[in-house]
C-alpha cells in the first residue's frame, strides 16, 4: 500500500492546542503549532486535572516532565455561610481517584502549559511562534487550506485546527456571526500565595489548611482555595455576581474586591487579606452550534474557540485537551486508511458537539449553586450535609452514603457526572469509528460479525508487516 501522508496545523498553542499537537504526533501526523504570543506561556493560576485528562498525561509521559510540581489533595471540604460558617460538604480524594481510576491533580497553568509544550517537542511536533494569524484560504476538498500571518509568512496543509481561544481569529474566518457573551453576570478572580506567607501571618491556616481543597460558599458567589507547586503555593480563585456582564478582563481595586466578601468566615477574610492585586476575568460563553469545522472538512475548531463555557466545573481547559485527543485517534484512522478525513471530522463533531454543550450546563447549573442567596442558600447547605455526617459517623474515609444521595457538588464527584469524570477521549474516539465502520458494511450471515469493523482489524495486521496479507487469507 502507499504510505499515507497527513500535515496537520494547530492555529494557538494554549493548553488544548499543545494537547491535540501530542496526540495528533502520536497517530503518526506531521504537526506544526501556530502561536500568535512571541514565546510559549499561560499564566500561573491553578488548574485542575480530573482522570479524564491526567491518564493522557500518564499515557503520553507528561506527567514525568512537570514532576512534583503536580499535587493531589487528600479531601475537598466545602463551607457554608450560615451561623458560625459550619463545614456542609466533605470529600475523600482517595475514594475519587479510586472510582476514576487515574488522579485528580491540581497544578499551575503555566507549569501544565511547560510540560505539555516539552512534551510536544520530544514527539517531534514543530512550534512556530510570533504568527498571528490574518488570513485564510481554503483551497477545496483534498487541496489543503493556506494560513497566513500579519508578517504574511504563510503555511499550507491538509488540515488547520483552530485552537486560538475565545477571541479566536478562525471562529471569525468560519462562523463570523458567532460571538462569545456573558451568559450571567458571574465574573472571576484569581491569585496565588505562598504558603510560608499564609502561615506566618495567619496562625490558624496550619489547622484549617493543606493537601485541602476548600470552598466557601455564600450570597453572591464562592472562594475556593487549594495547593500548587508541590505544596509551596496556595491557589486562590473566587467568583462574585457583579451588577452587570463582565465581556473583558478587567482592572479591579483590590479593596473593592475584597468588599464583596464583607460577613464571610473571618478565616477566610484573612486570607482575602493578603492578596495585594488581581483583575476581574469575564467567564464568557460561546453560544452553542451544530457545526464546528467548515464545509470542505479541512478546517475544524476546538477548545475555547468553540464551545467556551464557565470555568464551575474545572472543565474548560479539560474540554479542549479532550477535543485535542479524540482528533489525534480518529487522525490515527484516517492514516491507516479506514476512513477518510471527511468521516473523520464528521465523527469529531457528532461526538465532541454533545459532550462540550452537556459540560457547559453543567458548569452553569455549579455556578448557579454556589452563588444563591437566602434561603436557596440554605436549602443547598442543608442538602450536603448527610456528607459531614456520613464522614463524621466512621472513623478515616467515612461511611458509604446512600445510593440515593446525589450531591450538589458536581465539580468533584464523580458518582454524581461519571459521564464526565470518568471519560477517556481515546476510547470514545476508536468506538466513534467502529460504530462508524459497522454501519457501512452488512453483518456476515455466518459469523455474525461486521464485514466493516472486521476489515479494520484485518488491515492493521497486514500494515504492522506481521505477515503479508495473502498468507494471512491462506490461514481463514
Amino acid at each position: 500500500m502507499p504510505e499515507r501522508t497527513l500535515s496537520v496545523g494547530i492555529v494557538g498553542g494554549g493548553l488544548g492546542g499543545l494537547a491535540a499537537a501530542i496526540a495528533c504526533a502520536r497517530a503518526g501526523v506531521s504537526v506544526t503549532v501556530l502561536e500568535a504570543a512571541p514565546e510559549l506561556g499561560e499564566i500561573g493560576a491553578g488548574i485542575q486535572m480530573f482522570g479524564n485528562v491526567s491518564r493522557f498525561l500518564i499515557r503520553t509521559g507528561v506527567d514525568e516532565i512537570i514532576g512534583e510540581n503536580l499535587v493531589q489533595m487528600d479531601e475537598v471540604r466545602t463551607w457554608g455561610h450560615g451561623p458560625g460558617h459550619p463545614l456542609i460538604g466533605r470529600l475523600d480524594v482517595r475514594k475519587v481517584v479510586k472510582a476514576q481510576g487515574f488522579p485528580w491533580w491540581v497544578i499551575r497553568r503555566d507549569h501544565l502549559h511547560a510540560g505539555l509544550a516539552e512534551g510536544a517537542k520530544r514527539h517531534g511536533v514543530k512550534l512556530v511562534t510570533g504568527f498571528r494569524a490574518s488570513a485564510l484560504v481554503q483551497h477545496g476538498i483534498d487541496k489543503g487550506v493556506t494560513v497566513t500571518s500579519e508578517d504574511d509568512s504563510s503555511y499550507t496543509f491538509d488540515l488547520i485546527i483552530g485552537a486560538d481561544g475565545v477571541k479566536s481569529f478562525m471562529r471569525r474566518q468560519l462562523f463570523p456571526g458567532l460571538k462569545p457573551v456573558a451568559a450571567s453576570n458571574i465574573a472571576a478572580y484569581r491569585a496565588v500565595l505562598p504558603y510560608e506567607e499564609v502561615f506566618a501571618k495567619i496562625p490558624e491556616a496550619r489547622s484549617k489548611i493543606g493537601y485541602t481543597m476548600d470552598l466557601w460558599g455564600g450570597p453572591g458567589g464562592y472562594i475556593l482555595l487549594y495547593p500548587l507547586s508541590g505544596g509551596r503555593e496556595l491557589n486562590v480563585v473566587t467568583a462574585y455576581t457583579q451588577n452587570r456582564p463582565v465581556t473583558e478582563l478587567e482592572e479591579v481595586d483590590v479593596q473593592d474586591f475584597r468588599d464583596q466578601y464583607k460577613g464571610w468566615d473571618p478565616f477566610i477574610l484573612k486570607v482575602l487579606d493578603m492578596v495585594t492585586e488581581t483583575k476581574r476575568w469575564p467567564l464568557l460563553v460561546v453560544p452553542p452550534t451544530k457545526k464546528w469545522s467548515n464545509n470542505e472538512g479541512n478546517v475544524v475548531l476546538m477548545g475555547d474557540a468553540i464551545h467556551g463555557m464557565q470555568n464551575h466545573m474545572a472543565q474548560g481547559a479539560a474540554t479542549a485537551m479532550e477535543d485535542g485527543i479524540f482528533l489525534g485517534r480518529v487522525l490515527s484512522e484516517v492514516l491507516r486508511g479506514t476512513i477518510t478525513l471527511g468521516t473523520a471530522i464528521h465523527l469529531y463533531e457528532k461526538k465532541r458537539i454533545p459532550r462540550a454543550f452537556h459540560k457547559a450546563q453543567s458548569a452553569f447549573t455549579q455556578g448557579e449553586l454556589y452563588s444563591v442567596q437566602d434561603a436557596d442558600m440554605t436549602a443547598r447547605d442543608a442538602s450536603m450535609s448527610a456528607e459531614v455526617k456520613a464522614w463524621d459517623r466512621r472513623p478515616g474515609i467515612g461511611e458509604e452514603l446512600p445510593p440515593t444521595y446525589r450531591t450538589p457538588q458536581l465539580f468533584s464527584n464523580p458518582w454524581t457526572v461519571p459521564s464526565i469524570l470518568y471519560y477517556d477521549a481515546e476510547g470514545d474516539a476508536d468506538f466513534a469509528v467502529d460504530e462508524w465502520l459497522m454501519s457501512q458494511g452488512d453483518v456476515d450471515q455466518k459469523t455474525f460479525v461486521s464485514r466493516g469493523l472486521r476489515a479494520k482489524w484485518w488491515s492493521a495486521i497486514r500494515d504492522n508487516g506481521i505477515e503479508t496479507w495473502n498468507q494471512i487469507r491462506a490461514k481463514l
